[in-house]
């Protein structure tokens, strides 16, 4: 296992957690971008860093030759490194806060929005009396195992993918040399 490899996923599983974090005490996981978009842009953001740890390792432990297989072993190691630290931070950012600020959600006026357009939908099995029934049945569903795996899937989706384009993209192999080849013919 390539030392270098397990400091990238570290590096990175602290820079998600820390991005996790500024949205989460700025008061920004109810606004359009917090809730939509903030786990997608911490999840897309380990690409980049499959590329820079994967060029680095080549150029400095691997002397510029880099075999896919050894590539995509280093993304992979980086991969399971952020899914471990972020997982536990998912489970226990929604045991410290997130349950109550998804509580806040269902009971607000922008879920009732929600459910009303469903009900515009699909007006034979959405009744406008069910909506205190439907809002304590998405309460009581909550648990920190169902958040943590729902983020944990989009990043060993994107990782999965990304690990595998990296190494594609910096894969090396050894320089044959054109004056010794013509030589030798």
């Amino acid at each position: 296992m390539n030392k270098r490899a397990l400091i990238f996923g570290v590096v990175y599983s602290a820079l998600a957690i820390a991005f996790k974090l500024v949205i989460l005490l700025g008061g920004y996981t109810l606004t359009k971008f917090g809730f939509y978009y903030s786990n997608f842009v911490s999840v897309v953001f380990i690409i980049p860093v499959f590329f820079i740890a994967i060029y680095q390792i080549r150029e400095k432990d691997f002397d510029g030759v880099i075999g896919g297989r050894d590539a995509v072993r280093m993304a992979l190691t980086i991969l399971a490194v952020s899914v471990i630290f972020v997982s536990i931070y998912n489970y226990v950012e929604f045991k410290w806060k997130f349950k109550d600020i998804a509580t806040e959600y269902y009971n607000s006026v922008e879920y009732t929005e929600v459910l009303k357009k469903q009900q515009l939908k699909y007006p034979d099995k959405i009744k406008t009396e069910d909506f205190p029934k439907i809002i304590q049945e998405q309460i009581s569903e909550m648990s920190a195992f169902k958040a943590a795996t729902g983020k944990l899937i989009p990043l060993l989706f994107f990782g999965l993918m990304g690990a595998f384009i990296a190494s594609v993209t910096l894969k090396r192999g050894k320089k044959k040399d054109r004056f010794s080849e013509s030589e030798s013919t």
